[in-house]
Parts: C-alpha cells; structure tokens; sequence
C-alpha cells in the first residue's frame, strides 16, 4: 500500500506510530543501562505468550524463558554490586543494597541506522537498527570495557492501543575488550584474573532455552554472515518476514 492510499488523518497517524516504535527500542536499550531488567518483560514487552529474543547462541523463547533470563540477569546484577562494594568499601561500605543496585556495569548501545515500516493495517511494525556500544562489566578479571557492535531487529505488535515488543533479535559480530583487536577472540585473556573478583566466577546468566548459532563473532577467519533482512513495506504480518524464534525467513 502507497502513501497515496492513506489520508491525511492516517499518515499524520503513521508518522505517529514511526515515533513511537523508535522510542520503544530506544527505552529497550535505555533500560539496559538503567539496569530495569527486573520490570522491562511487564513494561516493554508484549502480553503474549510467543514473545523471544534472539541471541548470538540461540533464542529465549517464549514468556517463561524470558521471565528466566531477565531474573538471572538482576540476580547477577545484585551479585556484582556485593563484590564492587567488597572491592571498594571506603567509597561503597555504607551503601544500602537498594542504593548499591547497578554499581559496576554499565551498558551503553546506541541504536543508529534505523529502518521502520508500519503495517498497512497498523496492528504490527518492524525495525532494525545497527547498534554501536560500550559495555562495561564486572568479571573474574575486574572490570572490563568492551566494545560492541551489530544488529538489533524488532517486530513491534499493537495491544491496548499501545506498542509493545513481540519479537527482538540481537547479534553482536563484535564483542571485544576497548584497545584490543577486534577479531582475536582470545582477548579476553590478556587480562589476568584477580582474587578479588573471584566470587564472579559464579555468576551466571541464563542460557538461551532453544540453543542454536545465530550469527559468530566477527574473527580474520569469518566468512563472509550475511545481516538479517531490513523490514520493507507490508500490509499485514501475514506478509512479511519474523524476527522470532525458530524463523528461518530472516536471513532469506
């Protein structure tokens, strides 16, 4: 369907819905940094149960897998926060819990490059944006700045009259430690690990439910991984592609 097919109503409507699925995926990652990942599943996410999010080794899929990792991920939260805290009591020693919660990492992915498309029946949207990022973490090594870079896909759904994320798909061809080379993956190992972070060893995040290679970092030796498709114009989901799990029409 054709710009010249809406009224002016409609596309002062469309224009609307652009904007408000670009702040969507801005508050996804925006809630990342905040370290929200205790609320995001009942504040950003769709109601449904078929919701997942695609990973570099496979998909959380469906609502209980995310439930899973979002709570591994505030658990881990809470646990670098105690070692920070270990680490630094002068600066850190009075600090409550509540107060201590997100010290140390800090996840920063800014989403550029933005393709959007609007159903024609307004009840779906899609987008993908490439994500340049800096993500500081609290390892077994101390902390450690990794640069990262790839893609981040969106299938968006209409409930309530308000825009919720059904399916996100994200892949990193880069995750490597800042003033290291990007494609050696053992660069990780330049940093000696340090007793006093050795509690990390035991922090854990939740593995995908449905393992399976999605995309492999980016090495010298990689052939050549081809990008998930962009969105393009569609009338109903019907029409297009997922982004969800299980779905092979993403990289056709």
């Amino acid at each position: 369907m054709s710009a010249l097919q809406f009224n002016t109503e409609e596309l002062v409507g469309r224009f609307e819905d652009r904007r408000d699925v670009k702040n969507l995926a801005g508050k996804y990652v925006m809630s990342q940094l905040l370290k929200k990942e205790p609320t995001m599943l009942e504040d950003l996410w769709s109601a449904r149960e078929d919701v997942s999010l695609g990973v570099n080794g496979g998909y959380y899929a469906g609502r209980e897998a995310l439930k899973a990792y979002y709570a591994s991920i505030d658990a881990a939260t809470k646990a670098k926060a105690q070692v920070v805290k270990k680490v630094f009591p002068e600066d850190l020693g009075e600090y409550s819990d509540e107060k201590l919660y997100g010290r140390g990492p800090m996840e920063i992915r800014s989403l550029d490059n933005a393709i959007l498309e609007i159903a024609a029946d307004g009840a779906t949207a899609k987008g993908f944006f490439y994500v340049f990022g800096l993500v500081t973490e609290i390892t077994d090594r101390g902390p450690i700045s990794n640069w990262v870079l790839g893609s981040c896909c969106f299938d968006f759904i209409r409930e309530a009259d308000a825009w919720k994320i059904w399916h996100v798909l994200y892949l990193e061809d880069v995750d490597t430690p800042a003033g290291k080379k990007w494609g050696d993956p053992k660069a990780i190992e330049q940093f000696p690990k340090m007793p006093e972070f050795a509690d990390m060893e035991q922090v854990k995040i939740a593995g995908p439910n449905q393992e399976k290679p999605l995309r492999a970092l980016y090495t010298g030796s990689r052939p050549f991984t081809r990008l998930p498709k962009v969105p393009e114009p569609y009338d109903t989901f019907e029409n297009t592609f997922s982004y969800g799990a299980d779905s092979e029409e993403a990289w056709r």
